[in-house]
Parts: C-alpha cells; sequence; structure tokens
C-alpha cells in the first residue's frame, strides 16, 4: 500500500477535442484545480495527465469536496495505490479493500487496465470478483449496489474507495468571456452559470435602478455563485447606476412602453462593458414568453439595441425547471431573498412593441424654438445629459463601480432608507391607485409624483412606501436631492406597522 490520492477525470466531452485543444483544456483545467485548491486553503499538488489529474493534497475530504465544483470535472475519486507482482497478489491486496463494502450486497467488477500484463482487465474482475462474492449476496452486471473499480497502471493499481460527481461542461476560461445581465433573480444566476459550464469566464453587471436593499441582494447571489462554481477564479461584478434612466423614462415615455425601453438601455450599458473588457457576449436571464418583455418580438425589439451577440440560455425554460436547477446549484435560497423590481409601468404593457415606435420614445424632446424658428438650444441625440441616450448610458457604464466577490462583504442600509418609521413623520404610498386602497396618511402615485411635489410641505418629513420598497426608493432619493426631508421604508409594505 503506497497511499490515498485523488483522481480528477475529465468531463467526456474533453476527450472528443483535438490533440492541440485537449492539452489546452488540460493546462487549463490543471490551472484551476490548482487555484480552487488555494482559494479553498487545502495544501496539494495537482499533476495532469492525458485524461485525468492526480492531486496529493493534505485534506483529501476538503479537496475533494472543492475539486467537485470544478468545471470540465467528470468525477472526483479518491483512491488507494498498490503495488504487486501477479494477479494473485493484485486480488490478494485488494480483497480486503472492498469486503466489507459489498457485505450482504450485489456488486459488479468494473477494471481498466493500461501497460504490459500477463492478464486482461477481464481476467482482474474474474479474480477479483470470486474473491469478493463470498462476502457479497449476487454478483449484479447490471445494476449493482456496490460498483467496484480498479485501475491497473503498469505494475500500480489504484483502487478507488470512493466518489463524487463533478459537474462537467468544459474548464472556465477556455471559451472566452462574455457580461452576464445579473439581477440576482432565480434567472440570471441559472443562465451565468449554464455558460460558465461551458467554459466562459463571465462579468457580472448588474443595473442598479434605485432599489432599496436591491444591491446588496443581488451582491449576495453573486458572491455564493463566484464562491460555489468558480473556486480561486476571480469572478468581478460591475455596478451601474440607471436610476435616472427610471425617472427619465416616468416623466417622457408612455407607461406601456417603459419595461422596453428599460431593457434596451440596460442592453446598451452591457455592451459598452463589453467593449471595455474585450468580451464577445452579452448573456440574460431571459425565457421565452415568461413576462411582457419576453415575447418574441420584443426580445428582438431589445436586442436591436444591443451591439454584441446576446445569448439566452435560457430561453426554451420554463420557471420551475429554472428554480430546479438554481436549487441544484445552490442560489436559490439566496435569489429567494432578492425583491422583484417595482414594475415602472402603469396599466396595460406593450407585448408585441413596434421598433420604430420604440425609438421614436428614446428620442430627445424638440427643443424650444426661438423668434425665427431656430432651436434655442441643440438637443442631439448623442447629448450625454439625455439617460436615454447611448452616450449617457455610455458615461454610466465608465463611472461604474466595480466589486470584488470574494472580498466584498454586505454594507447596512443607505441613509436615505429606513427600517422602521420615525416619529411625527408622513406616511407616503407611491403605488398606483390599482394596486390597492391606500395605506398610511397620503398617496402619491409614482407615475405622477414629480408633478405633483407643490402638495408637500418641506417643513415635514416623509417616509415612502410601496410593494417591495423599490420605486419608494427611487422617489425618495429625487425628493432628498430636491431638498425633502424623504426616507424609503426596507422592506415595502410588508414593514409598516399594522393600523399604519
Amino acid at each position: 500500500m503506497v497511499g490515498r490520492r485523488l483522481f480528477v477525470r475529465l468531463a467526456g466531452e474533453i476527450g472528443t477535442k483535438s490533440t492541440r485543444t485537449r492539452r489546452r483544456f488540460l493546462r487549463v483545467l490543471a490551472r484551476n484545480a490548482r487555484l480552487a485548491l488555494e482559494a479553498a486553503g487545502v495544501r496539494g499538488s495537482v499533476r495532469p495527465e492525458w485524461s485525468r489529474l492526480l492531486v496529493n493534497a493534505a485534506h483529501l475530504p476538503a479537496a475533494r469536496d472543492v475539486l467537485s465544483r470544478v468545471f470540465g470535472v467528470h468525477s472526483v475519486d479518491e483512491v488507494l495505490e498498490v503495488r504487486f507482482d501477479s494477479l494473485a497478489s493484485l486480488v490478494e491486496a485488494l480483497t480486503p479493500l472492498y469486503r466489507d463494502r459489498v457485505a450482504g450486497r450485489s456488486f459488479a467488477v468494473r477494471a481498466r487496465r493500461q501497460g504490459r500484463h500477463d492478464f486482461t482487465s477481464q481476467d482482474v474482475a474474474v479474480e477479483l470478483g470470486a474473491a469478493l462474492l463470498p462476502f457479497a449476496s449476487r454478483v449484479d452486471l447490471e445494476q449493482p449496489e456496490v460498483t467496484v473499480a480498479v485501475e491497473v497502471v503498469d505494475d500500480r493499481a489504484f483502487a478507488v474507495l470512493d466518489s463524487v460527481p463533478g459537474p462537467g461542461g468544459l474548464p472556465l476560461g477556455s471559451g472566452g468571456r462574455a457580461v452576464v445581465l445579473f439581477s440576482g433573480g432565480f434567472d440570471s444566476p441559472v443562465a451565468a452559470w449554464r455558460v460558465m459550464r461551458r467554459g466562459v469566464r463571465v462579468d457580472l453587471l448588474h443595473c442598479d435602478l434605485g432599489g432599496c436593499g436591491e444591491l446588496d441582494q443581488a451582491l449576495t447571489v453573486a458572491r455564493e455563485l463566484a464562491l460555489r462554481w468558480a473556486p480561486g477564479v476571480e469572478v468581478r461584478a460591475h455596478v451601474v447606476d440607471l436610476t435616472p434612466v427610471v425617472l427619465e423614462l416616468i416623466r417622457r415615455v408612455p407607461p406601456r412602453l417603459r419595461q422596453v425601453l428599460l431593457k434596451r438601455a440596460m442592453y446598451r450599458a452591457a455592451s459598452r462593458l463589453a467593449e471595455l473588457l474585450g468580451a464577445e457576449a452579452v448573456v440574460t436571464g431571459e425565457s421565452l414568453g415568461q413576462v411582457s418583455t419576453q415575447t418574441l418580438r420584443n426580445l428582438a425589439v431589445c436586442e436591436e439595441a444591443a451591439t454584441v451577440p446576446v445569448l439566452r440560455p435560457l430561453v426554451g425554460m420554463d420557471k420551475e425547471e429554472i428554480m430546479a436547477t438554481a436549487r441544484a446549484i445552490g442560489t436559490f435560497a439566496a435569489s429567494a431573498a432578492v425583491q422583484e423590481h417595482c414594475s415602472i409601468a402603469t396599466g396595460p404593457v406593450e407585448t408585441w412593441a413596434a421598433l420604430e415606435e420604440v425609438r421614436a420614445a428614446e428620442r430627445l424632446p424638440q427643443p424650444d424654438l426661438g423668434p425665427e424658428g431656430r432651436p434655442l438650444a441643440e438637443a442631439e441625440a448623442g447629448d450625454a445629459s439625455h439617460p436615454l441616450s447611448e452616450a449617457w448610458i455610455r458615461g454610466a457604464v465608465d463611472r461604474r463601480w466595480v466589486v470584488s466577490l470574494r472580498r466584498w462583504e454586505r454594507s447596512g442600509l443607505p441613509e436615505h432608507v429606513v427600517d422602521r418609521v420615525p416619529r411625527d413623520a408622513v406616511v407616503v404610498d407611491v403605488r398606483e391607485p390599482h394596486e390597492g386602497p391606500p395605506v398610511g396618511d397620503l398617496r402619491l402615485p409614482f407615475s405622477t409624483a414629480l408633478d405633483s411635489l407643490e402638495t408637500l410641505d418641506r417643513d415635514r418629513t416623509y417616509v415612502l412606501v410601496c410593494t417591495a420598497g423599490v420605486r419608494s426608493e427611487v422617489l425618495a432619493r429625487e425628493l432628498r436631492a430636491r431638498g425633502y426631508q424623504a426616507y424609503s421604508l426596507a422592506g415595502g409594505l410588508a414593514a409598516l406597522p399594522a393600523g399604519a
């Protein structure tokens, strides 16, 4: 007996590649395995072979756990190396290792062999099976309860004592780079995971729409995804503030078109980030027909705003399939805590948008005319002061906040958000009339609030409330910018005291 180690077996797909490509994939996989062990604090060595990695580690269970989450791995096997000089001595050494495992159970021996021997793989299976049969219930080659796996290489044999599956796929970093539009809900982490499994290295783009606590919730999910499925590989989140876009849409765009225009703004932001990072594509968590912006027509209208290819790994999946995958990859619990965006549309929304109408809605308002009919001020579509313009969005991306997910920690509430209603504050319900009876002291619908500020007393303190705390946060920020003492209630209606 020599000692225990790990065999990290390559995903079968890697074996179908050309010799040159397979060598490259093997180098990337070995590098990722080393980084994963280092990030987990596990001392060990990784030696690549043609069809596997040989890993020696100080703590095998910890190494096995982290390596089972490295893309490109078919399985991680814990093996014990055995020296032998004949088939009889090999069987004699292996029998005690498996005797208790097969006791009272059906089993099958799976043997593989490399090198020159005076016996075959079938001989190993037959002789070892005969030695173990007195301890087992029976041999079952079709559906055994226990599989006895042995790999013979020259004068050594490796007895597989334990095996855990890996995620398969291709080594992370072997398939280029992409930007993922990442909200943190159930869909976007699953979409990111699916392209990561195909070897694509990702940067996550979170568009901050002014949601109370939404950013921290999204980054919590992003961190879970990165630490679990890219151990040792740096994954960054890029946060772009699109709150001014939301306010501009409310001011100038018909409610039925707002969601489509908002999604186009996100595509423009993602395209700009891809340009800056040298990424080849944008990835989204969109699923065909799931919401109004994801009809076939609206997807096409939104994608027209992108300047790089848009990949939709979930396009044919339904919500149940997506949530099942979220559970399997470990992001479900964190995503369940993410507040959904409050819709900025009021009433019916457009499910089959016309591209020309959408483009027209994005254009700047006509400038005021002077006495001779000439514009008093030019307002070009590229005007960086207009939040719906491409120039403004490019500038917002250039001003982004870049987060290292490995080092990020959740922060407290921002100064304009409270978790309880202060004494003597005026509670303002900013939901639309169709969303239910009013709560609090005053109703100021979000869609018209900016046109009704003259009704507010600047000497009072206001706490804004909506369904989930997203629209109220946007409006609180705007009111404070205009000199009002305004706050958003974290958690929305659910956090409002009974009877308020």
